[in-house]
């Protein structure tokens, strides 16, 4: 089989499994590895996080051992190059205990809600770079913004030399650019990300939650009315280049209650439910930390659109309790780093028999695999090939 017919295999793995209109001849693997794959290759985290060259290895290394459908390499999580020529030094590199860390960031003022509200485009550009690129302020900000790009620019070569090693080994486009797009244009998950914090956030949702609906409102519409505008212009449909077509991460839902949820971050899946049902997409949810008390609201999801990955709660519940989604992930990273490869094959069987029966299920483990205690390899080879070649 050709590499570009591998690939449109994935592709329709994916789409079978959420759309479901016929089950899928396989169930298909999302790779939920991130720097586990660096220290797999023989790599320090620091080596790897400024060499470019270091990561395409590690993402080579990666293919040519396991056979995943899917490794999301987004460049995006830790992009120290290009936010380190800038000034800003918040991510941690721990080589002796293998782990990435960032600080919890705040760039944003309280009083500084008005501006936001007022003129979000103004307000970052004017306020909240200069907080958090120190390089961006004073008389030199020119020069520090010129080696910002220009160091953007690099991350971009890379990230096109990623698609590239893909395209080697038949691994598609996770999502539509797009849809990406579209996501990150999520106001709450803008303020608790990138401007208020954890803490911050946490904080303004009951002492100021009036000027949170405003600040999301304002920066929605922006950023994500317009967004949704133009990508109505496109075909209708699912994409048929990529295996999904909105990839949204939750972050920000693990600081709130259900009755928070539904406040400051549900309206913004209401929209995104209009969307994908008027546009006929499909969304793949990955949602970290604890979702469960959120689950009344997933029930609403349109069926045969929205795929859910949750990394802290009972996958064969979920399946129960949501039958209008595809769910995905389940196997526990205690089994992949300390059990026998029969051990992972067995849980992994069960997975499929159980959550699969109907075809509307995608493999992925139950976190992010970042640690070198979270896999071993013989048991991560052993699980992917084994998934790969059953049929149930």
């Amino acid at each position: 089989m050709s590499m570009e017919a591998l690939k449109r295999e994935r592709i329709q793995l994916f789409k079978d499994a959420i759309i479901g209109d016929k089950k899928p001849e396989r169930i298909p693997i999302f790779s939920n590895m991130w720097s586990w794959k660096i220290l797999d290759a023989g790599y320090k985290l620091s080596e790897a996080l400024n060499d470019y060259e270091i990561l395409k290895k590690s993402l080579r290394h990666f293919y040519e051992n396991y056979p995943a459908d899917i490794c999301h390499e987004t460049g995006w999580r830790n992009p120290i190059q290009v936010t380190e020529s800038m000034g800003n030094n918040a991510y941690i590199i721990n080589d002796d205990q293998n782990s990435i860390s960032i600080k919890d960031q705040c760039y944003m003022k309280p009083e500084d809600y008005d501006a936001l509200i007022s003129n979000p485009k103004k307000f970052l550009w004017e306020t909240f770079l200069p907080r958090k690129f120190k390089y961006l302020k004073g008389s030199d900000s020119s020069d520090a913004l010129r080696v910002g790009i220009q160091n953007y620019a690099k991350f971009g070569q890379f990230m096109g030399e990623v698609a590239q090693i893909n395209e080697e080994f038949g691994i598609p486009d996770f999502f539509d650019p797009n849809g990406a797009i579209l996501h990150w244009a999520n106001g709450f998950e803008i303020l608790f990300n990138m401007l208020r914090g954890i803490r911050g956030l946490s904080y303004d949702i009951r002492r100021n939650p009036d000027k949170v609906l405003a600040a999301i409102e304002a920066i929605d519409e922006v950023f994500a009315k317009p967004i949704m505008e133009r990508t109505k212009g496109t075909p209708k449909g699912t994409n048929m280049n990529c295996s999904v077509d909105i990839n949204p991460v939750l972050l920000a839902h693990t600081i709130l209650s259900p009755k928070q949820f539904e406040k400051f971050y549900w309206p913004h899946f209401e929209k995104m439910i209009d969307y994908v049902t008027e546009e006929d997409k499909i969304v793949y949810i990955f949602a970290e930390g604890d979702s469960e008390r959120f689950y009344d609201f997933f029930r609403q999801f349109p069926e045969n659109r929205f795929a859910l990955l949750v990394e802290q709660n009972d996958i064969f519940k979920m399946k129960k309790e949501l039958p209008n989604l595809t769910v995905s992930g389940g196997m526990p990273v205690d089994l992949l780093g300390k059990a026998t490869p029969k051990d992972c094959t067995d849980y992994a069987k069960k997975l499929i028999d159980e959550l699969g029966y109907d075809g509307r299920y995608i493999f992925s483990e139950g976190k992010m695999i970042s640690f070198p205690n979270d896999a071993t390899r013989e048991n991560l080879k052993a699980t992917y090939e084994f998934v790969r070649d059953y049929r149930g």
